[in-house]
């Protein structure tokens, strides 16, 4: 550029960002562009220009880019053991892939990626016509994890085409430019020799093996970019932990206070609604342990947890989601999950507010959430003073534990100020006391150094949770000399044991 201020530590930044809008297809988020550039330093004017320049569409959006998935985007996607791979690539004749699909043994459940329905009636048709010249098809990828259920990764569109003309039978040929004679035809009235053709068709067919972990999977998908469009992250779950997680994060991103405690700014045609309700779910009920600065792994685990929770588990979840919803509605109205400014200016949500407001406000009784509501005007002014600080602005840029722990206290400490102590519905965090929240711990055996009771106190204390029986909601059992039944009950459910030294390690972190 001439004429330019810029430097070339400003360029770099830049360089990111466009980077970023390539693979948006020219777009980029103003609000990420806001994030990342300090106007107070670069003429802002020349930003604009740059990307201008580059052939860069700045846009607007409700929701502020994850700006910790950014920062650690060298990072994030961790390479994995190649070892840990199992995919094999079978040659099948599309007759064999259509058997599949009539016995329904292909998962068409379509809102886990892209509509089915994205080809034109024309772009279907040449495909077929295609088949009839004998051109080679693309590969297919399936997930066959489940073998009576086939999940589609890639070809999506050229399944559902196959569907519709030779299963369903309800499209028609239109606009073919070899066949034209074929045009108005639908499966049964086609010649029985492109009927063959179709049946006699030989594909490759990739297929992700069972062995192959979840992450990995993860991974794949992310890797694989289906028909030009590149999935989201909870696009990619949405496919991988079908069952009852699909289903709860479908029904809770419905909920009507869920959608007015975010001022309807969360679209669901992404499934972007849907990350956020487990981020709830992820940052409320898992160890907070557990979160490396990876935000893709550790929603994973979140969906395997909601996975295999039991039905009246998932029915409190929903209950405290609804209960955590209306009560930030109350206390902040239209500012839940922003940063609020003394500009005025309406701020977009915000992920990691989302998840540190959500965080302390599932710790609140009614009552506290009421002496907030008559205190919300306060509430607001002290939040705005938060939003000031660099170090509170600071934190909502850094992807780590210890930067997730400071912005829980930071919200956590807000709060506490407004709520009478004789009520006592909440007690001030440290950095130690979020170490076992929402853990349950199961005691067998005799301790080295200390007692039960001493081991008791401790996990109370720093925000866990003690029991007497080993079921598949503990989280943890602490296994001594001579320990009986619960440890052998725990190696079969697949519980973590650790011992004392192991225990006293995590109360280090």
């Amino acid at each position: 550029m001439e004429d330019t201020t810029l430097k070339k530590k400003d360029i770099e930044e830049l360089e990111k960002l466009v980077k970023i809008a390539e693979e948006q297809g020219n777009n980029i988020n103003l609000n990420l562009v806001y994030m990342i550039i300090d106007s107070e330093k670069i003429n802002f004017a020349e930003v604009m220009k740059y990307f201008e320049n580059r052939g860069i569409t700045m846009i607007e959006g409700d929701v502020e880019p994850d700006i910790t998935a950014y920062s650690c985007e060298g990072e994030r996607i961790r390479p994995f053991d190649p070892s840990k791979i199992s995919i094999t690539m079978k040659p099948m004749t599309l007759d064999a892939l259509i058997k599949r699909i009539k016995n329904e043994e292909i998962e068409f459940d379509i809102s886990f990626q892209r509509k089915a329905g994205l080809w034109s009636k024309r772009q279907k048709s040449q495909l077929l016509e295609s088949i009839f010249l004998r051109i080679p098809l693309p590969a297919f990828y399936f997930d066959a994890t489940d073998e009576d259920e086939w999940l589609i990764i890639d070809g999506l569109q050229r399944v559902s085409t196959l569907k519709e003309f030779v299963v369903d039978k309800s499209l028609k040929l239109q606009e073919l430019e070899f066949f034209p004679e074929l045009n108005g035809c639908n499966y049964d009235k086609l010649p029985r020799m492109f009927q063959r053709r179709i049946d006699e068709t030989v594909i490759n067919v990739y297929l992700v093996n069972p062995s192959t972990p979840e992450n990995v999977k993860f991974n794949i998908f992310k890797r694989i970019n289906t028909g030009g469009l590149t999935l989201e992250p909870q696009e990619i779950r949405n496919a991988l932990f079908q069952g009852q997680a699909t289903k709860f994060l479908q029904e809770c991103s419905k909920l009507e206070c869920f959608i007015k405690a975010t001022a309807g700014s969360i679209k669901s045609e992404r499934m972007l609604d849907r990350e956020f309700v487990l981020r709830y779910v992820s940052f409320c009920y898992l160890d907070l342990q557990l979160y490396n600065g990876n935000i893709d792994e550790f929603l994973n685990e979140g969906m395997k947890f909601l996975n295999h929770a039991d039905e009246m588990y998932i029915r409190e979840i929903k209950n405290e989601f609804t209960f955590v919803m209306k009560a930030m509605f109350a206390v902040m109205g239209n500012n839940s999950f922003r940063k609020i400014c003394e500009d005025g200016r309406r701020r977009p949500i915000n992920k990691v507010i989302f998840e540190s407001w959500c965080y302390v406000f599932k710790t609140l009784t009614p009552e506290s959430v009421g002496l907030l509501e008559k205190k919300k005007e306060k509430v607001q002014k002290e939040y705005m003073q938060l939003c000031a600080s660099q170090e509170y602005l600071y934190l909502l840029k850094v992807p780590d534990k210890k930067a997730l722990y400071a912005r829980i206290r930071a919200v956590d400490e807000l709060i506490h100020k407004f709520i009478s102590y004789g009520l006592n519905p909440i007690s001030s965090l440290d950095h130690t006391s979020l170490i076992f929240h929402g853990l349950t711990f199961v005691l067998t055996g005799t301790l080295p150094t200390m007692s039960r009771e001493e081991a008791t106190n401790l996990i109370e204390e720093y925000g866990g949770k003690t029991s007497s029986s080993v079921s598949k909601n503990t989280s943890y059992v602490l296994a001594g000399e001579a320990a009986g039944s619960k440890l052998i009950k725990a190696q079969n459910l697949g519980i973590k044991i650790i011992n004392e030294d192991e225990f006293k390690q995590m109360l280090k972190k």
